[in-house]
């Protein structure tokens, strides 16, 4: 427990970066609601159906969206590029919805047909939460036409063949070594095919770049939710402890390094405050994981969702709260069912 301890402590000098997070939760984030209302509520009261589900759905969403932007803004300050906040809630709202639907939906040929849309066929929604992603896509689809927007692409084919490969994580048997390959490949990719949507033109070093961030942002997330996905039998190398702390902060402190050489003029302080912030959290998780694990107590399973009763548009409610998940309405199997 120490030398995890002071693997966090010895990266303490990033908390310098804490005012800058309590800027974006003070000051930017009311523009990122404000930008979600008109950019993504009116999605969403076209693909789904029920004023009670509707709601609920932009709760998860703006929740999402809200955590989302403050690393996008990070990144954009780290790299010097314009942070467009339309983009941001686009994208983030297409992740969790994505995500939602491979964790909790069970769709008949779900990975085939996203596949086909992917790579720029045809795509036939079969529930709501389809036919909001749908729309989701297309509509960054538009906003991407005029660039040269291929390595976002490439990067979204590259994380959903990963995200195929992922549904291992609920079988019998996943080896560390294909875990390691999994991670990286979904967590990279898919920040690099989010955050590319800032600058769609991304250079080969700032893929690299990206990748290694995103694979930062999978572990740490994979520390947060280690509770979680031992009580619902999904393997993450954290769950099967071929991951440690140390070798964590010690890559989020060469990764900044080589944002600062990179990126040498830029502010790189709201990134790796953040990231040593979950770095903090993920301690957290792991402590009270060890000690659930000596004490026999078995792990249990969060909220479902943020819950009628939580609808707190309030910035910094929005960022600490678990934003929840989408669920497929009463009457329908979810993926969780289907084994």
């Amino acid at each position: 427990m120490c030398t995890e301890v002071h693997a966090v402590l010895r990266l303490a000098s990033l908390a310098a970066g804490w005012p800058s997070v309590y800027r974006f939760v003070r000051h930017e984030a009311d523009e990122i609601i404000d930008v979600f209302d008109r950019t993504i509520r009116p999605i969403v009261d076209r693909s789904i159906d029920g004023e009670r589900r509707r709601r609920e759905i932009s709760r998860i969403l703006l929740g999402t969206s809200v955590k989302v932007c403050l690393a996008m803004t990070g990144y954009a300050q780290a790299t010097g590029i314009a942070f467009q906040a339309d983009r941001a809630v686009l994208g983030s709202s297409f992740t969790r919805v994505y995500d939602d639907l491979f964790d909790n939906f069970r769709s008949p040929r779900l990975d085939e047909r996203l596949t086909v849309l992917f790579e720029g066929g045809p795509f036939e929604p079969r529930s709501d939460a389809e036919a909001l992603l749908l729309e989701l896509y297309r509509t960054i689809e538009a906003a991407l036409r005029q660039e040269e927007s291929e390595p976002v692409y490439s990067a979204l084919r590259g994380m959903h063949r990963f995200q195929i490969q992922s549904r291992q994580q609920r079988g019998p048997v996943v080896s560390g070594p294909d875990l390691r390959r999994i991670t990286c490949g979904k967590g990279g990719l898919g920040t690099a095919a989010l955050f590319g949507l800032l600058r769609p033109a991304l250079s080969p070093a700032e893929q690299r770049l990206l990748m290694e961030l995103g694979d930062i942002l999978q572990v740490l997330d994979d520390y947060h939710d280690v509770a979680l996905d031992r009580a619902e039998g999904v393997v993450t190398e954290v769950t099967l402890g071929t991951v440690t702390l140390v070798e964590t902060g010690r890559r989020i402190g060469s990764l900044r390094r080589e944002f600062r050489r990179q990126y040498p003029r830029c502010r790189q302080d709201r990134l790796f405050g953040m990231l040593f912030m979950m770095l903090a959290r993920a301690l957290i998780h792991h402590l009270q994981d060890r000690r659930r694990h000596r004490s026999g107590a078995r792990p249990r399973a969060g909220p479902a969702s943020a819950g009628p009763d939580r609808d707190d548009r309030r910035p910094h409610r929005l960022l600490f709260r678990a934003a929840g998940n989408i669920r497929p309405t009463t009457g329908t199997a979810s993926a969780s069912e289907a084994g």
